[in-house]
């Protein structure tokens, strides 16, 4: 055991060397027991009640962390974890029965490193004699619905880590305890399943559930996290009884007002019988629900224990004195103080048949008008915010690794891991804290990033010029892409971008960077000058109050992306006037209406309806569009093709036929002089068209000419009126977007020769409010979505405006309520980009208010869709149904609404429709084909679920602005490759390639060429299916590696990697692997199985409904071995492995 650890600490350990635990510390004495071995032994024939102290400490809620720690700011709450665990520590030591568990390890971590040597020395003897566990052991106590499996695997690493490398295997928890969080997913509990857990308890389910389940003993059971993977993600899961507070009456706490207990038999007060027997029947009631002869009794609440003396005296002698009456009066009951861990070993020994879970516990409801479905959206900016830090932190790992930088930067690493593990908490990344927690937050997570940013300079730098980074060293800075502000691009004639690629397969990512109105040539790694477009910035952007920019426009371009590496862009401004892309708009006011900005000629003429005939030529769009893939063989233009020129379910395109500007020679005029004659015979030339041929029967195919930018000016004095047209298109290879011109809205989705009716549509849901002084009374708040309303409001379109170019092309929707959306299709590129303003959201009317959008389709879903869990698998959902119970709805509406991490699908037997999101939100289909996603919410109410304080965030004393984007595909439901694809785009817009611009003004273009702009990591992409999910420094000469399968076994089976060959900069020498958290070697960890009331279905998601014809799942007997460094990892899998490296030449270039 001894050399098993110092392995695992050699790989493990990353702490200070002065914070590094003597192995005498943390090796068990002779006659010391940890873990299960430390356990009271439960007896047969007995109600064995297992006394569990514990407090529940969250990491930010009402205070921020370090108000939480020091007990600052107690006017808000008495709150002081430093006390608690002062005073715990000093309790434990005076009795060894005693026993204590504790969760969150940023607390315990912050108050160790600040103790005494004799304080951790007795800590650590608690912790090797048992009498101290370590339950959960994460940073923070995750939530399930809007974190990302991602960043709570890392944050469990994180906090695991800390408790391995101090306590070895006594410190390692044995089961998750999420007693708070507000409901409970699938894909978390196949992670703990993954990372080593024994069990699971959880303290908040839906009441009907809980009711249902109290009924029928049901309250534990063997939930399977996967399908995919099977026996391996089950575990087993146990609801408390109490979620997770003492039984009513017996809560011993300074903050309680239940009454001690008083064993002075002289005293008139005297109360040991009468308590004894109260609390007897308390227990008796719980073990009914349960299906041994034990029962887990909590003793604690939020921040209790402060003075542990005081609850420890009072649960002495309730132990004693009922295990005295036991005695005494032949009952058949034992107290013993004890732990979920030494629970779950009694009923394990008890070895009950349980029953089998498959779905999730979402949404949860308390009552029948709270449905905690609206923390699902709360505080977007912040989910968003914890989006970024997550794929930031991914980055500054990779780059660490991969370009040698020195040890030292592990310091700043270890912040932003530290700070986004707190983002984790279930109070954080659910946005249902008080708003100066929220900053506090932000603040945290912001500073972690910058600080982190050095990594990234550092390897960027040494990448471009060796090391021995000759001057002048660019200097990166991080924009606020979201407001469309860059303080570099905008003030800058040169600059250099640099984008870095996370993934390790290549991908095509469209950069938006802002500049003001210019002439900008953007140049690819190899010098060569590339297509790009400069578009304006769509006003409800240039528009957000916090904006500070003096940016007007965008340049947009496609970068072709390395994998696992990165590309830089030079971009230079030029003195002559930008081409510029084509707008039409369409407003309600004037129906019908189109005009074309081709340059700053035509401002004045904006009331004349004309069309543009630049870039128009032999019915294309016939611009080569030069994305520089540099070294991919893989064609260096893209044509895009105009297919709407023929006319299209009877409607003519919207384009100008240009064959009209022929003379009757059919010659085209070269003189520009010519051009007004030219365009007056168009016109009524067109004009004869229409009478002759009708719109309905128009058959031929139109042509188009391209005009030079000095023959566009020459078309702005004398704009062209054009016949008003029915329909317009933006598409690009893949798709088609039709627009309808009379009401400005989409309509369809045209893909690969299948149209989907699609309309994308704003709404609002307006409130519930009251004094919640009852379930009728209850008011939208942070955790509550409640509306007042059965239909919500709709957000007419007040103008549409559809601009068209060489890169993307983007139908721009305007409504009222400060809501705007650009529906956007980039070339090349097989999905439409929704990107939505939201806000400042009003309230003059002393109403809050939820915005939600619609995609509406003509997909029959019959009230089936489904939604991700925790952006791995998907979940199938069933309008007003629960899978295990019968619903009782009274709210519809919130009853229906589910977290979406990833990604939300409707499906029938023809079309798919998936909405991909940047972050997390709550959604739902409540009407038949139609996807509805919360963006935004602003209320003036609390809920009264402790926050004490309503949701309306404001910035600048308005009410705070939203900018986000979904990215829609459809598909064939029967198509795996699409299927496929789909999984792979998820991921792609999880992990957006992440972009610096520098200041080039003292960089010239040609010295710039001279820099190795374009590297990556690896030395091929990896195969579809598999994902480097985690690639960090760990320590000395290893490194931690995950690689992941993100394929259902449906479309694939087992993928081989060799990782011998996979680095370009680095060999692997050797590689052991671990549980998913690292933090025990996967050849020690030994799975608990479980007797089950029934077998499991192969799959929830397809025997769903059909429960009378369920196909039963198979015991997957395959052993996946490897060979050597290759490695096979089956479909769904996550394998974690401590690997053993050495670099085989200094970093380099591609």
């Amino acid at each position: 055991m001894v050399m098993m650890y110092l392995v695992l600490v050699l790989c493990v350990g990353r702490a200070l060397s002065m914070m590094v635990p003597l192995l005498d510390d943390i090796e068990p004495r002779v006659g010391e027991t940890c873990g299960y071995d430390s356990c009271t032994q439960a007896e047969a024939g007995l109600l064995n009640v297992h006394i569990v102290p514990h407090t529940h400490d969250d990491v930010g809620w009402l205070k921020t962390v370090d108000q939480y720690y020091y007990g600052s700011r107690n006017n808000i709450q008495k709150a002081g974890v430093q006390y608690i665990l002062d005073s715990v520590v000093k309790e434990l030591w005076q009795d060894p029965k005693r026993r204590f568990i504790y969760v969150e390890t940023a607390f315990f971590w912050k108050w160790w490193t600040r103790q005494s040597d004799d304080v951790r020395h007795k800590v650590h003897v608690l912790v090797r004699q048992g009498r101290l566990q370590m339950v959960g052991g994460a940073w923070s106590m995750n939530d399930e619905a809007a974190s990302h499996y991602h960043s709570t695997i890392d944050q469990f690493t994180w906090g695991l880590g800390k408790l391995n490398e101090t306590f070895g295997a006594c410190g390692r928890p044995r089961v998750g305890w999420q007693i708070d969080p507000f409901g409970h997913s699938r894909e978390f509990a196949s992670l703990l399943a993954a990372m080593g857990y024994d069990g699971l308890f959880l303290g908040r389910i839906d009441y009907q559930d809980k009711r249902a389940r109290l009924k029928a003993k049901n309250m534990e059971m063997v939930w399977r996290g996967d399908d995919n993977l099977g026996k391996p993600s089950d575990i087993f899961t146990g609801v408390l009884y109490n979620t997770y507070s003492p039984p009513p009456g017996f809560c011993f706490d300074v903050l309680c007002d239940d009454e001690p207990i008083i064993d002075d038999p002289d005293s008139p007060i005297f109360n040991v019988d009468q308590r004894v027997s109260s609390f007897l029947d308390r227990v008796r009631l719980m073990s009914e629900a349960y299906r041994t002869n034990n029962v887990l009794v909590t003793m604690g609440d939020d921040f209790q224990y402060q003075d542990a003396g005081m609850w420890f005296k009072n649960l002495d002698k309730l132990i004693q004195y009922t295990n005295l009456k036991a005695a005494k009066d032949g009952l058949d009951v034992k107290l013993f103080y004890s732990t979920p861990d030494c629970y779950l070993k009694a009923v394990r020994d008890a070895n009950p048949s349980l029953p089998t879970k498959q779905d999730d516990f979402f949404p949860y409801a308390s009552d029948p008008t709270a449905y905690w479905t609206g923390y699902f959206t709360s505080r977007p900016t912040t989910k968003y915010f914890e989006r970024e830090g997550n794929n930031f932190l991914q980055m500054v790992k990779q780059l660490q690794v991969l370009t040698q930088l020195q040890e030292h930067n592990k310091f700043v690493l270890d912040e932003l891991k530290s700070a986004m593990g707190v983002m984790q908490h279930h109070d954080a990344i659910t946005g249902t804290e008080k708003q100066h927690v929220a900053h506090d937050y932000e603040r945290m997570l912001d500073e972690a990033i910058e600080d982190a940013s050095i990594i990234a300079k550092q390897a960027f730098n040494k990448v471009f010029q060796g090391d021995a980074l000759k001057p002048p060293l660019l200097n990166y800075e991080r924009c606020r892409f979201n407001e469309s502000s860059c303080h570099v691009s905008e003030n800058k004639k040169s600059f250099v971008v640099t984008v870095y690629n996370p993934l390790a397969w290549k991908v095509t990512e469209p950069v938006r960077i802002p500049v003001v109105e210019g002439n900008y040539a953007v140049f690819a790694p190899n010098g060569e000058e590339i297509t790009s477009q400069l578009i304006d910035i769509p006003e409800n952007v240039r528009n957000i109050p916090t904006r500070q920019s003096k940016a007007t426009h965008e340049v947009v371009f496609l970068a072709y992306l390395m994998p696992l590496g990165f590309k830089s862009y030079y971009i230079s401004n030029k003195d002559a006037k930008t081409k510029r892309d084509a707008t039409y708009k369409n407003t309600n006011k004037r129906d019908g209406d189109y005009y074309i900005n081709l340059n700053d000629y035509w401002k004045n003429i904006k009331t004349k309806p004309y069309i543009d005939i630049k870039n128009l030529e032999d019915g294309q769009l016939n611009t080569d569009v030069n994305l520089n893939k540099d070294t991919e063989k893989i064609p260096d233009s893209v044509n895009l093709k105009n297919n709407n020129d023929v006319l299209n379910q009877g409607k003519v395109s919207e384009e100008l036929d240009v064959a009209m500007l022929k003379d009757k020679n059919d010659v085209i005029s070269e003189d520009i002089l010519q051009l007004e004659k030219i365009i007056r015979e168009a016109k009524r030339n067109m004009e004869k068209m229409e009478r002759e041929n009708p719109r309905d029967n128009v058959s031929k195919k139109l042509n188009y000419l391209s005009l030079n930018d000095e023959e566009m000016r020459m078309l702005s004095d004398d704009p062209m009126v054009v016949s008003t047209f029915d329909d317009m298109f933006i598409e690009n290879e893949y798709i088609k977007i039709r627009v309808d011109n009379a009401t400005g809205q989409i309509t369809q989705m045209i893909q690969q020769n299948s149209t989907l009716d699609l309309a994308v549509r704003m709404y609002y849901w307006t409130p519930c409010y009251g004094d919640n002084s009852n379930t009728s009374q209850r008011s939208s708040g942070a955790y509550i979505f409640r509306p007042n309303i059965t239909i919500p409001f709709e957000l007419k379109i007040l103008h549409t405006q559809v601009k068209k170019g060489p890169i993307v092309s983007e139908i721009r929707i305007t409504t009222p309520g400060n809501a705007s959306s650009v529906l956007r299709l980039y070339s090349g590129l097989n999905f439409l980009e929704h990107d939505f303003v939201i806000g400042p959201i009003s309230v003059d009317d002393n109403i809050g208010k939820e915005y939600v959008v619609r995609y509406e389709t003509n997909i029959f879903n019959d009230g089936i869709f489904y939604t991700d869990s925790n952006g791995r698998q998907m979940l199938k959902r069933k309008l007003s149904e629960r899978p295990q119970w019968n619903l009782t709805l009274e709210e519809p509406i919130p009853g229906n609404y589910y977290p979406v991490t990833n990604k939300f699908t409707i499906e029938d037997t023809e079309s798919r429709l998936s909405v991909l999101t940047d972050r997390s939100q709550g959604g739902t289909s409540l009407v038949e084909g139609n996807i509805e996603l919360m963006l935004h919410r602003r209320l003036l109410h609390d809920d009264a679920f402790g926050v004490g304080e309503a949701l309306n965030e404001e910035a600048n004393g308005v009410g705070l602005v939203v900018r986000g984007r979904h990215r829609l595909l459809k598909t064939n439901p029967d198509n795996t490759d699409e299927l496929i694809a789909e999984r792979k785009k998820v991921l792609e817009l999880h992990y957006p390639p992440i972009i610096f611009v520098s200041d080039a003004e003292n960089l010239e273009y040609k010295d710039w060429l001279t820099l190795t702009n374009m590297y990556s990591g690896v030395k091929n992409s990896l195969s579809t299916g598999l994902h480097l999910l985690t690639l960090e420094p760990w320590s000395g000469s290893t490194l931690l590696l995950r690689l992941e399968n993100y394929l259902d076994k449906s479309v694939n089976s087992t993928i081989e990697i060799d990782l011998g060959t996979m680095f370009k900069s680095l060999k692997i020498v050797s590689f052991k692997e671990t549980t998913l958290a690292a933090n025990q070697f996967l050849s020690d960890h030994r799975k608990w199985s479980w007797k089950t009331d029934d077998e499991f279905s192969e799959s929830f998601n397809k025997g769903y409904g059909f429960f009378d014809n369920v196909t039963k799942a198979k015991d997957d007997a395959e052993v996946v071995m490897d060979d050597g460094l290759k490695v096979r990892i089956k479909a769904k899998q996550i394998r974690t492995f401590i690997v053993v490296y050495e670099y085989l030449a200094n970093v380099s270039g591609a």
